[in-house]
């Protein structure tokens, strides 16, 4: 008789579970079905029940937006991304498809979530302060006419890097890194069938979507999805808090009951909502990996191992500082030298500047730019890692006795090219202007060829390429480096770069810092030497010594009269770097008479600065601290 129960019993949990497949399946709609929806398609209910933390989000004000805003970098529309993202990679498995299908249920699953998180005592402006309706819904034009999981197939093949390195529980430190290095390749590969760069963004979105909601075993719920793919920041006392109350009302339900339908029913009410979740032990990062509109399409790491990879930040790994904070070394997994440039309370500077330049670097690709690999943002720390460059930084070799004669007249040549192409390719990328404002040797790094790489984009400045010009509050930059409209104005163009591009030009060929002369009792400054012995037939006698005999005089010489061609007290009679370039490259183009430079002596420098209206606003940074070490 028992024998009976038992079998029967077995019969109807084999039903029930049919059943339950048969209701699973019936649910998630085809992509026909959706298609013509108008409601959300996506269950928001985990909002409610996730530990994320939401502390970014609180008592939110908003900004005022401007059309060069991009709201993802703000930490709570960051936080929300990643929260929305997991829905949408859950949406991904269900339906194949990696966005909304239309406006209409964008909207409806956005005011839907803005609910949920009003309901948590979140701001009710949230979602439509972050988010844009249109940029969750489907479109082949986001990134590599990818729109659903088979698109993704056809273009990338059934299986990729990612489905490997994602796949695992991605908790442990090494396997989080290695599907986020992963997921940068698929991305560089979408972003070349794409063929349009300004995709990238869009292009991370989706990978991370695919890793989380199609590869992950765990799904895009589990600790590892939504820690290390999602950067979603958890609420550790939360956790604790809410995995107690699970245990404690699992083991209620169980001693009341008894029963084995009860059980199963328990079993299957688990399983369907809290089952994806694990309990989560530490704060991880709170950083959005990219979405949507989002410029910043970089690999971004857990505070955990920079520190691993700086030995907590010890000073035996400490290359130099300047006015951004303290640079490390570092070492990654498979031994990867890296440069870890970290954000010191103490500066000047700020999360404006870190934005600038993890925004301006992560979008600008050229052999004369430094490279930056990564970031991290998390428990008010503000990290860049950039690739390690051996050979130190320009300055080092420039002006160390003991080190100049590395610099033979061919190096310093090929040098002073470099770095005009890194500086044209700056003023000429994409929509944009872009000033450097601080470009000076020691923010010349060089690797193992001694290429040239242009670092520092802290204090870069932005403006709509219709733009000529423009005025600023705030004027930052290196003494005596800075053009005199805008140490005087805070008036600046891409002429300001043409102007410490012809300082940076004139120590290169003479061997001698600018500012050293301001330690001399004679007045002159380094452009007003230069004009000196120019004018008085005596230009040879401005290279450096230690080329002087095995330089090529010409082309020394013309690399002098474009240096006092850009550092010209007029922005208008100076030339654009264009015209730099061709003048650098080309022996047969004549050169147009130059007019005496600006601060020609050291006098004339400071009636600029103490009648400046801006006097009274230089930052810290007037008088910066060249890193001594490389990096």
């Amino acid at each position: 008789m028992l024998v009976f129960f038992m079998a029967e019993v077995m019969k109807l949990i084999g039903l029930l579970l049919v059943f339950l497949s048969l209701l699973s399946l019936s649910t998630a709609q085809s992509p026909k079905i959706i298609s013509n929806t108008t409601t959300c398609p996506i269950d928001l209910s985990y909002v409610l029940r996730l530990p994320f933390n939401s502390s970014s989000c609180k008592n939110f004000q908003a900004p005022p937006k401007t059309p060069q805003m991009d709201t993802t970098q703000i930490p709570c529309c960051q936080t929300l991304l990643s929260l929305f993202g997991i829905g949408t990679a859950q949406h991904l498995n269900a339906t194949t498809f990696f966005q909304l299908p239309n406006i209409a249920a964008s909207n409806s699953c956005l005011q839907n979530f803005q609910s949920k998180l009003t309901s948590l005592a979140l701001p009710p402006n949230l979602v439509s302060y972050c988010f844009d309706p249109s940029q969750f819904v489907t479109s082949p034009n986001l990134c590599a006419q990818i729109e659903s999981s088979q698109d993704w197939v056809s273009k990338l093949n059934q299986t990729t890097v990612l489905d490997f390195a994602c796949k695992p529980d991605l908790t442990d430190l090494s396997s989080c890194d290695a599907c986020v290095a992963a997921g940068f390749k698929i991305q560089q590969q979408l972003i070349a069938i794409d063929g349009n760069s300004s995709h990238s963004g869009d292009c991370w979105y989706f990978t991370i979507l695919y890793a989380a909601g199609m590869i992950n075993s765990f799904g895009p719920e589990s600790q590892g999805a939504m820690s290390c793919i999602f950067s979603l920041s958890l609420d550790v006392a939360l956790v604790g808090l809410r995995k107690k109350s699970y245990t404690a009302l699992v083991t209620a339900v169980v001693s009341a009951t008894g029963g084995l339908l009860t059980v199963l029913f328990l079993y299957f009410l688990w399983k369907k909502s809290l089952g994806k979740k694990r309990a989560y032990s530490e704060n991880i990062r709170n950083v959005s990996a990219g979405g949507g509109k989002n410029d910043i399409e970089l690999p971004v790491l857990s505070l955990r191992s920079i520190l691993a990879a700086t030995n907590n930040f010890s000073e035996a790994n400490k290359l130099g500082e300047g006015g951004f904070g303290p640079v490390y070394k570092g070492i990654l997994n498979e031994n990867l030298e890296v440069a870890i440039k970290r954000l010191s309370k103490k500066s000047g500077q700020g999360y404006q500047e870190f934005m600038n330049e993890l925004k301006l670097i992560a979008k600008l690709q050229h052999n004369n730019l430094v490279r930056l690999l990564g970031c991290c943002i998390e428990k008010e720390e503000m990290i860049l890692i950039y690739e390690y460059m051996p050979n130190r930084s320009l300055d080092k070799f420039l002006f160390d006795p003991r080190e100049n004669t590395k610099l033979d007249w061919g190096k310093r040549f090929h040098i002073i090219e470099g770095i005009a192409q890194g500086v044209l390719y700056i003023h000429k990328h994409s929509r944009l202007k872009i000033i450097h404002r601080d470009l000076k040797a020691s923010n010349v790094l060089l690797d193992e060829a001694m290429n040239p790489k242009i670092s520092d984009f802290g204090m870069a400045k932005i403006f709509e390429i219709n733009q000529t010009e423009a005025n600023t509050n705030r004027v930052v930059g290196t003494y005596g480096y800075m053009s005199p409209e805008y140490a005087r104005y805070g008036h600046f163009s891409e002429k300001l770069d043409v102007f410490s591009f012809g300082v940076l030009l004139l120590e290169i060929v003479s061997g001698r810092r600018n500012f050293a002369f301001y330690h001399l009792e004679h007045p002159l400054t380094l452009a007003g030497w230069v004009w000196k012995l120019w004018n008085e037939g005596r230009g040879l006698e401005v290279i450096d010594a230690s080329v002087r005999e095995t330089c090529l005089p010409h082309e020394a010489l013309r690399c002098i009269h474009v240096a006092l061609l850009c550092v010209q007290e007029d922005p208008v009679d100076r030339p654009t770097m264009s015209s730099v370039v061709h003048m650098l490259a080309n022996e047969a183009t004549s050169l147009p008479l130059f007019k005496e430079p600006a601060f020609s002596t050291h006098s004339n420098y400071k009636a600029i600065c103490s009648s400046s209206p801006s006097s009274s606003i230089f930052s810290n940074n007037l008088v910066t601290i060249s890193v001594p070490e490389g990096r």
